[in-house]
C-alpha cells in the first residue's frame, strides 16, 4: 500500500534503517538507539492538523502515530499531509552502544515498500546530553552500588544499558557527576542476567557480587587511581557459589581490612554467606538460621569496627533480623528488628542498605514497615538493639517497576545519617537527616515533577572540598532504559 508510510533514520551520516517500535511494552524485545513510543498527546490514528509551510496543494490530514511503525493508510490525491510520529533517542542501546553529545540524527519519510518519499530538506537532529544524565538503567534488586569515589575524585556507578540487554556496565565521571561513560566496555564481565548486585569498595578495587537465577558471580574492577592497571576489569566471572534458585536474587558484600571478602546471597529457602580469603580462595557455604523454618530474603551489610560484618535480613513471615558476622566466620545470635513487614514477594526488599557510624561504633538498620514508614534501629558497641524510632512521615514506595525493594536509601556523614527516599504516589524524592541529639528532621523536597524509582547514593567529596550526598536515581523508566541522572545533597554544615 503506497499510501501508508514509515520512517527512517540515520545517525552521523550512516546508513539508513528503519525506526522500530519501543521495545517497551515489549512487542519486540530490542532497544535500539532510536525508537518509536507511546504518546498522551494524542491519540493513535488521529488527524493531524496543517502546520507545515511549504506547499500550496490542499492539505489533506495525515495521522498522529504511536507505537507503530507505519501510519494508518492516506486518501490523499494531489494534495499534502502531515504525520507525527513520537520519538525517544537512547544514551545507551542494545549492545551498550552508546549515543554521545553532538551526534546527529537525520529522518526521512519512506513508502511501505521501503521507497524514499522525495524531499527537499531531511530532518536534523543534534543530541545534547543533559547535565548529570547517565541514561541506562538501573539493575533489578540493588544493594550498594555507588556511585563510588576514587581518590583522585573520578565516580563510578554500576548499572546496564537496557532492560533488554542485561550486562554488566561501570560507568565514570571525571567532572562531578556531570557527564558520564563507559569505561573498558570490551572486557567487561560475561555473566549477564543482573537480577541481584551488591558491591564494596576497598580503597582502588570496586569489588561486585552478582547473582543470577542458577549462579553467584564475584567480579572486581580497578578505578582510575589503581597503580598498573587503572579503569579495567581486574577479575571476571569468578564463581562464588551456585546454591539453587532463590525467590529472589539478592546480593551484598562487605570488603574487610585484612583483604579478604563476605559475600552474602539468597538460595531457595535461605540466605547463605561465603569469605574470600586474601589470596582469593572461597571457603565453605554458610547457610543463616539453617534449622529454622522462616524462609529468609533481603540481606544488608555493613563492615563494621573490628572487621565485623553486620547483617540484617528479612523472613516471608513479616519478621526482619539482625546478626553480626565475627571475623572467624561465626555468627552471634539473632536478634528481632520487627514483626511489621510486609509479607507478599514485593517485600523481601524492606530493608535499607546498613550504615556504620566510626565515630561512636553505631550501625544504623533503617527498614519499611506495612505502615509504608521508615523506622530506625541501631545497635551502640555491638549492644542491643534500641526502640524502633519513626524515619519518614511520608509513604515510601515498595516494589517500584519490580525492584522487590524498598525505594529509600541511606549513608552516614560524621555522627549523623542521611536518608533518601521516594514518596508512594507521587514519585518525589525526598532528603532528611538524624541530628546529634537522635532526632529525625523534618523531611525536604529534593526531586519533583519524575516518578522516581529507584535511588542509591554515597558520601562523596566534591572538586571544591564540600561534602555530598551524591546519588543516582530512575527517573520514571517504568522498568524500561534511559532515565538514570545524577544529582547531590550539600551535607557541609549539617548536625
Amino acid at each position: 500500500d503506497v499510501r501508508r508510510f514509515g520512517l527512517q533514520v540515520r545517525r552521523n551520516e550512516g546508513a539508513w534503517t528503519d525506526v522500530a517500535p519501543s521495545d517497551f511494552p515489549y512487542p519486540e524485545r530490542a532497544t535500539p538507539r532510536v525508537s518509536i513510543v507511546s504518546t498522551d498527546a494524542y491519540a493513535h490514528g488521529a488527524p493531524t492538523t496543517d502546520l507545515l509551510a511549504g506547499s500550496s496543494a490542499p492539505f489533506s490530514a495525515g495521522a498522529g502515530i504511536a507505537l507503530d511503525a507505519l501510519s494508518p493508510p492516506w486518501p490523499g490525491t494531489n494534495a499534502h499531509g502531515e504525520w507525527e510520529w513520537p520519538l525517544v533517542i537512547r544514551r545507551f542501546a542494545d549492545g551498550a552502544v552508546t549515543n554521545d553529545e553532538g551526534d546527529t540524527f537525520a529522518f526521512r519519510m519512506v513508502r511501505a515498500d521501503g521507497a524514499p518519499i522525495r524531499s527537499s530538506v531531511d530532518p536534523v537532529l543534534t543530541l545534547s546530553v543533559p547535565p548529570g544524565h547517565l541514561g541506562g538503567t538501573f539493575v533489578e534488586t540493588p544493594g550498594r552500588i555507588g556511585p563510588w569515589q576514587a581518590s583522585n575524585g573520578a565516580l563510578y556507578f554500576i548499572m546496564e544499558p537496557t532492560e533488554t540487554d542485561n550486562v554488566l556496565m561501570m560507568v565514570t565521571s571525571t567532572d562531578g557527576g556531570a557527564t558520564w561513560q563507559e569505561v573498558d566496555g570490551a572486557n567487561r564481565p560475561a555473566a549477564d542476567d543482573l537480577e541481584g548486585v551488591g558491591a564494596a569498595q576497598a580503597g582502588d578495587t570496586i569489588h561486585i557480587l552478582h547473582q543470577t537465577s542458577e549462579q553467584v558471580w564475584h567480579h572486581a574492577f580497578h578505578t582510575a587511581d589503581h597503580p598498573t592497571t587503572p579503569d579495567t576489569w581486574a577479575v571476571r566471572d569468578e564463581r562464588v557459589a551456585a546454591p539453587g534458585e532463590p525467590p529472589t536474587q539478592v546480593a551484598a558484600m562487605a570488603a574487610r581490612s585484612d583483604g579478604s571478602l563476605v559475600a552474602v546471597y539468597g538460595g531457595p529457602e535461605k540466605i547463605r554467606f561465603r569469605i574470600r580469603a586474601p589470596e582469593g580462595a572461597w571457603g565453605d557455604e554458610t547457610v543463616v538460621d539453617a534449622g529454622g523454618s522462616r524462609i529468609l530474603s533481603g540481606p544488608q551489610v555493613v563492615l563494621g569496627r573490628g572487621d565485623v560484618v553486620h547483617l540484617a535480613y528479612t523472613a516471608a513471615d513479616g519478621t526482619a533480623w539482625y546478626r553480626r558476622i565475627q571475623p572467624d566466620g561465626t555468627l552471634t545470635p539473632r536478634e528481632q528488628l520487627t514483626a511489621k513487614l510486609g509479607t507478599t514477594e514485593y517485600d523481601v526488599g524492606s530493608i535499607l542498605p546498613l550504615v556504620f557510624v566510626p565515630e561512636t561504633n553505631t550501625v544504623a538498620i533503617l527498614y519499611r514497615q506495612t505502615d509504608g514508614r521508615l523506622w530506625e534501629r541501631r545497635s551502640v558497641g555491638q549492644g542491643a538493639l534500641t526502640a524502633p524510632v519513626q524515619v519518614s512521615e511520608r509513604i515510601v514506595v515498595q516494589n517500584a517497576v519490580d525492584s522487590d525493594q524498598v525505594g529509600a536509601d541511606a549513608i552516614a556523614d560524621g555522627t549523623s545519617v542521611h536518608v533518601l527516599y521516594i514518596e508512594q504516589g507521587s514519585g518525589h524524592i525526598y532528603h532528611t537527616h538524624r541530628d546529634a541529639a537522635g532526632g529525625w528532621q523534618p523531611a525536604t523536597l529534593q526531586v519533583d515533577g519524575v516518578d522516581a524509582q529507584w535511588v542509591r547514593g554515597a558520601r562523596l567529596t566534591r572538586s571544591d572540598g564540600a561534602a555530598v550526598y551524591g546519588y543516582v536515581y530512575d527517573a520514571g523508566s517504568d522498568g524500561g532504559s534511559g532515565m538514570n541522572r545524577y544529582d547531590e545533597v550539600v551535607l557541609e554544615g549539617r548536625d
